[in-house]
């Protein structure tokens, strides 16, 4: 099988490199936006890495959790754990951020003894059995193999890896890390926290992976096992975009647009909700998440649209008829 070169959308890379040089023109940030969008992003990170490993928290009783200490009837004394740990690691994650030591094999046990504590025996120490991973296209390697994979993938990331552009970088790095498995439970949320610490020293806002993306995450991982890094890194890509919508928006510096759902602008454009849908999957066209439904705006599409009629870029296919783009 031909290996694909890694990339991303160029559409996407554009969006990224302008929205990441109009959050730097703004910085340094107001230390009260600063320490609320922490706060705000330690809730957010921890209710949607944690949902996609199946916690049932919601994002109400997740702040409830990690900002008041409170429990909820009819959960597992578990997900609490698993929320406040989450909260303490990406705590972890901000303050190592400041530090110029390289991420090293320390930095990746300390993390998982934070986010497996009291719930995983032994805490902060690579597996010694075999783990599988439900599903996916691929057999984690054996246990005696993970310490020397894991010195692999720190030296690739400090050295080989620091050639990539920094999203890229850290999207192949994040496969990289998933497809060891080091741990014996704990490994996505781990992984996660760690692809937003290599994110954040190189200037970015935390990459936010929705709860709902879950089946498109664990689809790219997959297809990162056959050498094609493409949809992890469009996948990793959008995220980054969630994040920098969000630290634009706190810094009062997002455009106004004009924002409407895709059944609006399907009627307005002749495209389809499912093309729409496609097309923001595919990071080729910017839109915001509100609640279940993706909104974007007409100035955008048909801005896709003159692209598409000037040959800039090929059309996009719509999606499979009977999908439901919305809730993509």
């Amino acid at each position: 099988m031909t290996k694909e070169k890694p990339r991303l959308d160029p559409r996407l890379a554009q969006r990224l490199a302008q929205k990441k040089a109009r959050l730097d023109a703004l910085r340094p940030l107001a230390p009260q936006v600063v320490r609320e969008l922490n706060a705000h992003l330690r809730v957010l990170l921890t209710y949607h890495s944690n949902a996609i490993e199946g916690n049932t928290l919601s994002l109400r009783e997740t702040q409830l959790v990690i900002d008041y200490g409170a429990t909820v009837h009819g959960h597992p004394l578990r997900e609490y754990l698993e929320a406040t740990n989450h909260a303490a690691a990406y705590t972890y994650v901000t303050e190592l951020v400041e530090g110029t030591v390289p991420l090293t094999r320390d930095t990746i046990l300390a993390l998982h003894h934070l986010v497996m504590e009291k719930i995983l025996e032994p805490v902060g120490a690579f597996r010694t059995v075999p783990v599988f991973i439900r599903g996916a296209n691929m057999t984690p390697p054996p246990a005696r193999a993970v310490p020397d994979l894991m010195q692999q993938w720190v030296d690739w990331l400090n050295g080989e890896g620091i050639a990539y552009d920094p999203v890229l970088r850290a999207a192949i790095a994040h496969h990289g890390f998933e497809a060891v498995h080091p741990f014996a439970d704990g490994n996505g949320r781990t992984g996660r926290l760690l692809l937003n610490l290599m994110l954040m020293r190189d200037g970015y806002p935390p990459a936010l992976l929705l709860r709902d993306w879950r089946v498109r995450y664990l689809q790219a991982l997959d297809a990162g096992n056959t050498g094609n890094y493409r949809p992890i890194a469009n996948l990793i890509g959008q995220a980054v975009e969630v994040g920098l919508d969000l630290y634009l928006e706190a810094s009062a510096v997002q455009p106004d647009d004009d924002y409407q759902p895709l059944a609006v602008l399907s009627a307005s454009t002749g495209l389809s909700v499912n093309h729409l849908g496609w097309l923001i999957r595919q990071g080729r066209l910017a839109a915001v998440k509100r609640g279940r439904y993706w909104y974007t705006t007409l100035a955008r599409v048909q801005q896709y649209q003159r692209e598409v009629a000037d040959g800039v870029y090929p059309v996009g296919r719509p999606a499979q008829p009977g999908q439901d783009a919305q809730d993509e």
